[in-house]
């Protein structure tokens, strides 16, 4: 089953929806967990989880901001120390394609974050 993670973006006309296998989602969703403060939002998330999407862009402030700065500048080093570390990698046939694609959540997270402090951003855009 595939499994999304969809960012606040500059409006309809531009998604920022990551696409994950089952297993790298879980592995996601355990790491956004742990920047969310808000109780009723880990109740939604967890309840999202369950149906395969998490909306970042429906977290409450300062949970969003919080997750998505984390998702950009720390889940590059997660990636590498948790969920992709050295001793899978070194058994895995093309790994780094799978490092890629995980990675490329942080890169997401970041376009997010510059999308709502572009002059002229929406404001559904920034929470």
């Amino acid at each position: 089953m595939t499994n999304l993670v969809s960012f606040p973006s500059n409006g309809p006309e531009e998604d920022l929806d990551w696409f994950a296998t089952s297993a790298l989602f879980d592995d996601v969703i355990t790491f956004i967990i742990r920047y969310v403060t808000n109780d009723q939002a880990k109740r939604d998330i967890t309840a999202g989880v369950a149906s395969g999407y998490v909306f970042i862009r429906e977290l409450p402030e300062p949970d969003q901001t919080n997750v998505l700065t984390a998702l950009r500048d720390t889940f590059p080093s997660h990636v590498d120390s948790k969920i992709y570390p050295p001793r899978v990698t070194a058994r895995m046939d093309d790994p780094e394609i799978f490092v890629a694609r995980a990675k490329s959540l942080a890169q997401m997270a970041g376009r997010s974050l510059a999308l709502r402090e572009a002059p002229g951003a929406s404001p559904d855009s920034k929470g």
